[in-house]
């Protein structure tokens, strides 16, 4: 009987299992324990079962977390103010999605990627003053733009201190093949805001959650394939 016969199916088997895990895009973290593989840059700590960023003077910290991503991904979790952004009236956070090769440590961009961002500044270098939503294209980790058309005016008036003492969800969907962007509503549910990216992102390979020169706790991050 010719061997070809059976090295074709183990073949097939064989390249099966070499997908299949690829194709497994999902990551939870509760942040009991701050996860040792994850890179940084920062003052990063677990607690109270919570990621904590603490440096307020620190404006590029950000901590990478390893997930693969194709096609449509979901991404969530929540965030709570912790401290800063006071003196110097200034301060932010956002995530990056997409990013093909994370930078280890200290940079501005992080690899080819796109960094969803929420921003307060009274003395803005990049974008418009006061309260913003923003989107960073970045095309290394030297060079990140801020795109043009993608610097938000928000309602300042929505940080009082009673809403700055909330934990607040957040949800994106992002779409690898199209470059759609879904931002939704905390406030009712099924609803959001979609715009669409420059260029549609294709593939990355790790995510990074960054702060701006203030202390803000993350927990219940959850990154998975969009169902």
């Amino acid at each position: 009987m010719n061997c070809r016969f059976f090295l074709f199916p183990m073949a097939v088997l064989l390249m099966l299992l070499t997908i299949l895990p690829l194709s497994a895009q999902s990551l939870s973290v509760d942040f009991k324990s701050k996860t040792e593989d994850a890179s940084h840059y920062g003052a990063w700590s677990s607690s109270s079962g919570r990621l904590v960023q603490n440096d307020v003077q620190q404006p590029l910290a950000k901590i990478n977390f390893r997930i693969p991503q194709s096609g449509e991904m979901d991404y969530s979790f929540d965030v709570h103010y912790e401290g800063g952004a006071i003196e110097d009236r200034k301060g932010g956070f956002g995530i990056q999605v997409f990013v093909d090769r994370a930078h280890p440590g200290k940079s501005w961009g992080d690899g080819r990627s796109y960094l969803l961002w929420l921003n307060y500044d009274e003395h803005a270098t990049y974008g418009g003053k006061g309260f913003r939503a923003q989107v960073y294209k970045s095309i290394n980790h030297h060079t990140m733009t801020l795109m043009k058309g993608y610097d938000i005016p928000l309602d300042s008036a929505m940080l009082t201190e009673e809403h700055l003492d909330r934990v607040v969800p957040v949800r994106l969907t992002v779409n690898g093949d199209t470059g759609e962007v879904k931002v939704w509503n905390p406030l009712q549910s099924g609803t959001y805001y979609r715009f669409f990216l420059d260029k549609a992102p294709d593939k990355g390979a790790y995510i990074a959650l960054r702060t701006n020169s203030m202390a803000v706790s993350f927990d219940n991050l959850s990154v998975h394939a969009a169902r």
